[in-house]
């Protein structure tokens, strides 16, 4: 038996019927996903690092709960860090008016 080559596919042309092409920008609820997405590993990472560093240096150093409390604290500061960023990253910004939307 011969090979023979498949003949390349074009790509569709677009008639410009009028239809928009759609990015993941113009969804909402896909930017939704994806800061939920983004912003749940993130939180994950500063909530449990800190709060198990802490009990570990707790368990090491036999200083109850000090080393524990100080995790949570520094686990909410980051939280808040990142919930702000996060904020800040997916807010639109007009800078023709001052800033607001």
């Amino acid at each position: 038996m011969k090979k023979t080559e498949v003949p390349g596919l074009t790509p569709a042309q677009s008639s410009g019927g009028g239809k928009k092409q759609t990015t993941e920008s113009d969804n909402p609820k896909a930017v939704f996903v994806n800061a939920a997405l983004g912003m749940s590993w993130q939180l994950a990472v500063v909530v449990l690092l800190p709060i198990i560093g802490g009990y570990e240096l707790d368990q090491h150093t036999k200083t109850s709960p000090l080393f524990t409390l100080v995790g949570f604290i520094v686990a909410g500061i980051a939280a808040c860090l990142i919930v702000w960023k996060t904020l800040i990253q997916y807010t639109p910004h007009d800078p023709k008016n001052g800033g607001k939307t």
